[in-house]
């Protein structure tokens, strides 16, 4: 039984691993390709070490990060900000990665939900926020832009933020131009991004002075919610720790 227990977690690593190494290479890499990495070499370690107390000790504490990892995410899921109701005056969408100058599917999942937003909401203005990163050709704001264009939505509708590099930067730059944009600080807002990073978002947003925000969730795409969530964790924590 311990034999096949081994091999199981041997597999599981293997194929984090590898998850981990392809999706950085076909994608924008971040703190996420390394976590899953190093928690496939981890599990596929078990199969290799004798048992021993310091093996149990160390499979204690593997445990132990495996369950403190998914409360974590648990606690992400079921703590979102209360979601738009169409009525807000201005959407912030939160930029995500662009590889090269083509958008991720994570980019493109968050634009649909702006966009189908606007269909209930055409007064609404939206700021497209997102700088360049050092895997990017071009802004995602930019890449967001065309995304909403040719989705129907009137250029008039869009300004754009292409300075932020963080998702506090997102709410810090957007507020600004927003408070500019309505000459004043009374104004419903709403900000989309993926339903993993609602809760995140939520909190930057109040830190920035966004009171009773509300919530364009996005769906997350199937083949990088274990990416996602992996690097929500982390970002998660820093928050908790630093507030930003």
């Amino acid at each position: 039984m311990k034999k096949i227990i081994k091999d199981i977690l041997l597999a599981l690593g293997i194929l984090l691993i590898l998850f981990g190494i392809l999706t950085g290479i076909f994608a924008n890499i971040n703190a996420a390709n390394f976590v899953l990495i190093l928690a496939g070499i981890v599990f596929s370690s078990f199969r290799f070490l004798p048992a021993n107390k310091y093996t149990r000790a160390y499979a204690f504490l593997t445990a132990a990060a495996v369950v403190v990892y998914a409360g974590i995410a648990g606690y992400i899921i079921f703590n979102r900000p209360v979601q738009a109701d169409g009525n807000e005056d201005a959407v912030i969408v939160l930029g995500c990665a662009v590889i090269g100058d083509r958008p991720s599917n994570t980019m493109y999942a968050r634009t649909y939900a702006a966009i189908e937003y606007y269909k209930q909401n055409p007064d609404a203005v939206f700021v497209l926020s997102g700088g360049k990163g050092p895997q990017e050709d071009i802004s995602e704001a930019k890449a967001m832009e065309k995304l909403m264009l040719d989705g129907g939505v009137p250029q008039e509708n869009l300004v754009l933020e292409e300075n932020a590099t963080s998702t506090y930067e997102n709410f810090q730059y957007s507020k600004e131009l927003l408070d500019g944009y309505f000459n004043s600080k009374n104004y419903a807002a709403a900000f989309v991004t993926n339903d993993f990073h609602c809760y995140r978002a939520g909190r930057l947003a109040a830190f920035n002075g966004f009171a009773n925000i509300h919530c364009i969730p996005a769906q997350t795409p199937k083949n990088a919610v274990l990416l996602c969530y992996a690097r929500e964790v982390l970002a998660v924590i820093k928050l908790w720790i630093f507030k930003k």
